[in-house]
């Protein structure tokens, strides 16, 4: 083997270690950092409440379009229907949901938003699917269409424990 060979050859030994140091489990602050940078938009404060549960506040009233519209009493409307919604902002009465798929991250992000005195707060509940960074979630693949059926009584719960908010709050 000669010099050239024997120095690819360390490179390539040298790449393949440090690749593998890529994939380290996240801490529970990177992890967290993680779901917050994941956030369409800005918030002020984000804490954890659960393992798979954060709160966050926004200083501001946040414009982002929902995907789901929840009332008071825990009814859930798809807002992008092919009847046009009778409005474009949110009113203090409903819960905006959005949920955000992340493939690559095998995460689903359901943001739950309230509005109060012109400011957003509300929750992220967490879906992970077991990766090597994220060894603790749940061992199949959340982001598979084929799951949908033990991704909806998640969902179900987490609309409840929103509802809760609401209703403590007005």
């Amino acid at each position: 083997m000669n010099t050239f060979q024997k120095i690819l050859l360390l490179a390539l030994v040298a790449t393949m270690f440090a690749a593998c140091g890529i994939h380290k489990p996240l801490t529970e602050t990177q992890y967290a950092q993680s779901v917050q940078k994941d956030l369409p938009f800005a918030v002020s404060e984000f804490k954890q409440i659960k393992s798979d549960v954060y709160s966050f506040k926004c200083d501001k009233y946040v414009d982002l379009l929902p995907d789901y519209e929840v009332d008071s009493e825990g009814a859930l409307m798809i807002w992008r229907t092919t009847f046009k919604p009778t409005h474009t902002a949110q009113s203090q009465q409903y819960i905006w949901r959005n949920i955000m798929i992340d493939n690559k991250k095998c995460r689903i992000l359901c943001i739950d938003r309230l509005l109060k005195d012109n400011k957003t707060f509300g929750y992220v509940y967490v879906l992970q699917g077991e990766t090597k960074q994220s060894p603790n979630g749940f061992h199949w693949d959340v982001t598979d269409q084929r799951h949908m059926l033990n991704i909806a009584p998640i969902l179900t719960e987490q609309t409840e424990l929103s509802v809760e908010l609401l209703k403590i709050l007005f």
